[in-house]
């Protein structure tokens, strides 16, 4: 691997599988980056290494990956798997860790195609062992095709939940109960959006089929079923023993071993606020993104930001999203001219609002609930820190309305993570609190490294130019 590149791409999802082979097949000196051991991001997690028998549990869009990584692995642009890149530069240079050294690669162009993560919401008993992601489960199944054989409750809001039900109903897994946290009334407020989700009626059918598939695997198997649920707790001393719930004036326990939680999707924004893009609030999904255009470009000249990392729109846009990056880096490079940049992008172009037709429908229907940082005082927020929802309270009651300092004085966001776990809820805990938007808050700022780095990586840089992987 060289040093220098016309564009590297960080994330190997399909925004940055899409992006590093559309560059590759240009003529362009491309390098792409990924934390993970294989290609496919979250989402096609493992996916080059998975049975038979996982593919078909995991349904059509996980495979569809599989074409993805095929047209990257074709365009063969440099690759390096494992590796974690702990800061970005606006002028193109990158930092990462990789076999226990640390190395610096730079670029005319970076594209970060960082893609999603669950959205992190503290509540009672949530760092107890057995409770877990939704999305962590799922990758479980991927990696290692790892199930639960213990009672398991599903809890919370949002497509995925549902995925991860109808997987579990197919693998047997003993489930205790499933918990839908949608408020009922937005069903009704998200409305107003299913004349434009009806153009693509056929994905709006698929979700409609995967809950009544749902539904009626639970009924069969006896599995109870509660909406409009509120006040998750898990119950538990040294691991979870129960969890405990509310839906209206009816008081639930369920014992199980096993919490799989989930509250909708957030872009991973880490290292593009380390890197300086400039950031806008959704009010809808409530969660901060990058100010970009149709091409991903930000406020850095030699920054865009591809795929999910954007807004949340899912795989297929993603991958629309990290092409028409990787035509608009390459006009700019002159391998595309003007009039071969429309030809080639107005396709592209076409699909991805075709795929964005049902998204604020999506989006208003799984919207956070008001009351999803209605957090206890006695709950762990800062995993990292050990800092309470009540100690936040108190320090912006005393006047301090800004994360960076609240950060400063009770190290709430200090830790490992860097407040990927914690920021959207104190973010939320200082609204409440202050009564100032949260809009008008100023976001966490990210200083490198962004991931921890050993000392031994440090002293093991290599800066100057090498033909080792």
């Amino acid at each position: 691997m060289k040093n220098s590149y016309d564009a590297i791409i960080i994330g190997a999802g399909p925004a940055g599988l899409a992006c590093s082979a559309e560059l590759a097949n240009k003529g362009l000196e491309v390098a792409l980056l990924d934390e993970q051991a294989t290609p496919g991001g979250q989402i096609y997690r493992n996916i080059t290494r998975t049975s038979s028998r996982q593919r078909t549990v995991l349904g059509e869009d996980y495979t569809e990956g599989l074409k993805v990584i095929e047209n990257f692995e074709k365009a063969a642009p440099d690759y390096l798997p494992r590796a974690r890149v702990w800061q970005a530069e606006p002028n193109g240079e990158v930092f990462l860790s990789h076999k226990k050294s640390s190395k610096k690669l730079t670029a005319q162009f970076l594209v970060l195609s960082t893609g999603a993560m669950e959205r992190p919401v503290p509540f009672p008993g949530w760092t107890l062992p057995g409770v877990m992601t939704c999305g962590g489960m799922s990758n479980l199944f991927k990696d290692s095709s790892l199930a639960p054989t213990e009672p398991v409750v599903i809890a919370g809001s949002g497509p995925l939940l549902w995925l991860v039900a109808e997987h579990l109903f197919a693998l047997n897994a003993p489930i205790a109960a499933i918990l839908d946290t949608t408020p009922s009334k937005q069903y009704i407020t998200s409305a107003r959006h299913m004349p434009q989700a009806l153009g693509r009626f056929g994905y709006l059918m698929k979700g409609v089929k995967m809950i009544a598939a749902v539904q009626l695997a639970a009924k069969k198997a006896k599995v109870p079923m509660y909406r409009n649920v509120k006040n998750i707790e898990a119950v538990g001393n040294e691991q979870l023993q129960s969890v405990k719930a509310t839906c209206g004036n009816k008081q639930l326990e369920f014992a199980a071993s096993t919490l799989l939680v989930h509250e909708g999707i957030i872009p991973n924004t880490a290292l593009l606020r380390q890197i300086g893009c400039e950031h806008t609030w959704n009010p809808v999904q409530r969660y901060w993104h990058p100010e970009v255009n149709e091409h991903g470009a930000t406020n850095l000249p030699a920054v865009f930001v591809a795929g999910d990392g954007t807004f949340v729109h899912g795989a297929k846009s993603a991958e629309y999203k990290g092409r028409l990056t990787a035509m608009a880096i390459a006009k700019q490079l002159h391998r595309l001219s003007k009039c071969e940049y429309k030809q080639q992008a107005a396709p592209v172009r076409e699909q991805l609002h075709k795929e964005l037709q049902p998204r604020p429908f999506i989006d208003a229907l799984y919207a956070p609930r008001k009351d999803l940082f209605a957090i206890p005082d006695e709950a762990t927020v800062c995993r990292c820190e050990g800092v309470t929802a009540g100690r936040i309270r108190e320090i912006v009651a005393q006047g301090f309305s800004d994360h960076n300092e609240i950060k400063s004085i009770i190290r709430c966001g200090m830790g490992p993570c860097q407040g990927r776990m914690c920021g959207s809820a104190v973010l939320e805990l200082v609204a409440e609190r202050s009564g100032i938007p949260a809009e008008e808050t100023r976001p966490l700022r990210m200083r490198p490294p962004i991931k921890p780095v050993s000392l031994q990586e440090l002293a093991n840089a290599q800066l100057e130019e090498t033909d080792e992987s």
